[in-house]
């Protein structure tokens, strides 16, 4: 394909500074993307020559921001959907500060019932849970920005996987070094992800959730080799333990092959996954075969199903915000879970969160600030799935299931402010962004042959890929 750019003047000295810095600014980004499952790893996340903050990951997004801020207009938009896109995105962030901010006063108390996850200055808790956690979104600005071809889409997809392939082949590498401690059960295994990667074993199966249907994706519409990094994915879950995981990835699976029509391939999987319980029942699959039933009885109770979660951390927290009416319309800021009367007595299990992300949002921001949640998120499903069935993109799709997979685990788990947990939901949401852009533009055209507008004052504007 040839590159057309277009230049609003300047010297060709200061045309190809541009194009450099673009570049520059690709391989940077791609490199965050590409670091994203591995920053906690210890090696990596040491401080770099002992400066407080100076981590890998934290140093290539301020790159990031650099480069938003300096060549990118941030707050323009090119089109109706960029336009919504930007709106949704600053009253999720002002949401996030206001809650961040509530909490900060919080942060002794916070450091003093958990002292080995919160840190004890102020400056430390507003780097850790302020600073780190509002990195996770800068990839949405970037790829809505700068992502504006299916080519370059792409790309960020290829970095995803071949991330992830990598995480996979770590971990198993990590099982087989470490046997005893791989098939001896959750807990154990969930040393081992804390030990090698810095991560709860249920985080790690999290970031599964959001990338595995990619993998799928690659293997079903690109090479046939794609299928390497599926069964390392899938053999990673099985040793991971994690029953959420497991289900809400083969979920996605069974969902993906369905919409492909590939029949086939689902019988094939499910005989294979058929006999690989009859000879070997991996530590995950026994969870999931023995979960709801309390040990002395064979009757199914709805808290030994959710493991706890009612009766020990739902149902006290409830009643304790909602006997309390300042609690109950506004909550009490980030982490309010820590600050609850009943966890500091003992009468919920003393969690870090509420292991359901609505729960631990209405905790956070209260019922005023959960409805408009609520419903923004029922308007945002129905949305793309409006638009997945025009565009008709395989990709799409993709994206749409990781989307999904992660709001199902979201009763159980995960948050909705960014973190750790949801950093890949930023990528995943603007790339269906772009591609039901890049459908209103040029709706009878190949998916991803006619790239947006750049839109930047003062900076060359691709007509074709940047990145080639």
């Amino acid at each position: 394909m040839t590159v057309a750019l277009r230049y609003g003047g300047g010297t060709p000295y200061h045309r190809a500074s541009a194009y450099s810095l673009g570049q520059s600014a690709k391989w940077l980004f791609l490199a965050v993307v590409f670091i994203l499952p591995f920053q906690r790893v210890p090696f990596v996340n040491s401080n770099l020559l002992g400066i407080q903050g100076c981590k890998p990951f934290n140093l290539l997004s301020a790159g990031v921001l650099v480069y938003l801020l300096f060549r990118v207009s941030l707050l323009s938009a090119t089109d109706k959907i960029e336009r919504t896109s930007i709106r949704i995105l600053l009253l999720y962030f002002v949401t996030f500060i206001i809650a961040f901010a509530r909490s900060i006063p919080n942060a002794p108390l916070l450091h003093e019932r958990l002292p080995d996850v919160f840190p004890e200055s102020y400056l430390d808790y507003i780097m850790s849970y302020g600073m780190v956690p509002a990195f996770y979104i800068l990839p949405f600005l970037f790829i809505l920005k700068r992502c504006r071809s299916f080519s370059e889409i792409e790309t960020v997809v290829d970095a995803i996987c071949v991330s992830i392939l990598l995480l996979s082949a770590s971990f198993i590498f990590v099982a087989l070094m470490n046997p005893s401690a791989a098939l001896s059960g959750r807990a154990a295994v969930n040393d081992l992800c804390e030990a090698y990667f810095g991560i709860h074993y249920n985080t790690m199966g999290t970031i599964y959730i959001c990338t595995a249907p990619l993998l799928l994706y690659k293997a079903l519409t690109r090479s046939s080799l794609w299928i390497v990094p599926v069964a390392l994915s899938l053999l990673g879950l099985l040793l991971l333990s994690s029953r959420s995981a497991l289900l809400t990835v083969a979920g996605s699976y069974v969902l993906i092959l369905i919409y492909k029509r590939k029949f086939a391939v689902l019988a094939v999987g499910a005989a294979m996954v058929a006999i690989a319980s009859v000879l070997w029942i991996a530590p995950t699959v026994y969870a999931i075969l023995s979960i709801g039933f309390d040990g002395t009885s064979s009757e199914v109770s709805a808290d030994e199903l959710l493991t706890g979660r009612v009766d020990f951390i739902w149902i006290p927290l409830l009643n304790e915000w909602t006997s309390d009416l300042g609690l109950f319309l506004f909550g009490a800021g980030r982490s309010g879970i820590i600050t609850s009367e009943a966890w500091y007595t003992g009468t919920l299990i003393q969690a870090t969160h509420a292991h359901n992300a609505i729960i631990d949002f209405f905790l956070d921001c209260g019922a005023i600030a959960t409805c408009i949640l609520l419903v923004l998120m029922c308007v945002g499903v129905s949305t793309a799935w409006r638009v997945g069935r025009r565009l008709h993109s395989d990709l799409y799709w993709a994206l749409f299931a990781c989307i999904v997979g992660y709001g199902i685990s979201m009763f159980t788990e995960r948050e909705v402010f960014p973190s750790f947990e949801n950093m890949y939901l930023f990528l995943l949401i603007a790339m269906m962004v772009n591609l039901a852009r890049l459908s209103s533009r040029a709706p009878n055209l190949s998916m991803g042959r006619a790239p947006l507008d750049a839109g930047d004052t003062g900076a060359a504007t691709a007509t074709t890929s940047q990145w080639r």
